[in-house]
């Protein structure tokens, strides 16, 4: 599942790629994927009645003015473009959660005549290319200037829900959350207040609760635990004032390293180009179990954690 870097670089090379365009039709796929209004879409998603038309509808006509993040949540800002839909079709928020295997692919003129509409969207050199829109294709954006931007998603347990504005305080993830990591309000204290709250689970687990603080998942929870020189399966109330100091100076530096990488292309993560990220030629464990550590040449291991697989140094780690 892409964490906060990878969410990220999504959201930070679609807000420069879409600010100000102006979506001219959507083509609705899957319908079990759409929601509209702050509901939750639930865990049996059905294709009910015509929601697909009536999101497509809503969107038709809506200018992007930002794309925003919160945890891992898209918040594409729209505005309606003309005096009838402004008295018609207050302003929205589309909220996207990629999940597990979802992404976005922008293509304009030029990208299109460069690659075909042809990408790589699984990071493996093996993979082949697909023609877009593929089978696992289930939205499409088209835009007035004759960009495209597609939504696809293999698995499909992401889902794009539109509310209105004013009913966002309504959306109970957004309300779940926890502080931002690279937020000013997340400081030292915060973090050991609500460590205390879950001192019984390892410290993996903690690092990995969205109340506590958002973004953190597998990939990074393996890095910042080994820069913190910490073992995943520690359980929180074992810890030292010390070590959670240091766990929680490493979450910021790795995190911007993954943004600054472009995020770490394993599984189904590509960026919106259809280009990799990079950071995964920066991992210290994470997926490097049996490979030497990087820093005493010890075998990497590697355990189960809440369903988890954790990688870690038995040496570099205590």
């Amino acid at each position: 599942m892409p964490e906060l870097p990878e969410v990220e670089t999504v959201v930070r090379e679609l807000h420069k790629k879409l600010k100000g365009r102006t979506i001219k039709s959507v083509e609705v796929r899957a319908a079990k994927l759409i929601g509209i209004g702050p509901a939750g879409l639930g865990n049996k998603r059905q294709e009910i009645g015509d929601k697909g038309q009536v999101f497509a509808q809503l969107l038709r006509g809506q200018k992007v003015m930002a794309v925003k993040r919160r945890a891992k949540l898209l918040l594409f800002d729209l505005s309606p473009t003309s005096p009838r839909l402004r008295r018609t079709s207050g302003p929205y928020t589309l909220l996207v959660h990629l999940k597990m295997t979802g992404q976005f692919i922008f293509e304009d003129k030029v990208l299109r005549k460069k690659t075909g509409s042809k990408y790589r969207i699984l990071n493996k050199l093996t993979a082949p290319l697909v023609q877009l829109p593929g089978k696992h294709t289930h939205v499409i954006f088209q835009f007035t200037d004759g960009a495209t931007l597609y939504f696809n998603d293999v698995r499909k347990f992401a889902y794009l829900k539109l509310v209105r504005k004013d009913e966002l305080g309504q959306v109970a993830e957004l309300n779940d959350y926890g502080p931002e990591p690279l937020s000013k309000e997340f400081n030292l204290l915060l973090f050991l207040t609500a460590v205390r709250k879950r001192y019984k689970v390892s410290i993996k687990q903690v690092l990995m609760d969205n109340t506590i603080v958002v973004g953190i998942g597998n990939i990074y929870s393996d890095e910042i635990l080994f820069q913190a020189k910490v073992r995943p399966d520690r359980v929180a109330n074992s810890l030292s004032k010390k070590e959670l100091q240091a766990i929680y100076d490493s979450i910021r530096p790795v995190l911007l390293q993954g943004i600054k990488s472009k995020g770490s292309s394993v599984g189904d993560f590509v960026r919106t180009d259809g280009k990799w990220g990079s950071m995964g030629k920066f991992h210290y464990v994470y997926g490097r179990k049996g490979q030497l550590c990087k820093l005493c040449g010890t075998l990497i291991k590697s355990m189960k954690l809440g369903g988890r697989t954790s990688s870690f140094c038995p040496h570099c780690q205590r």
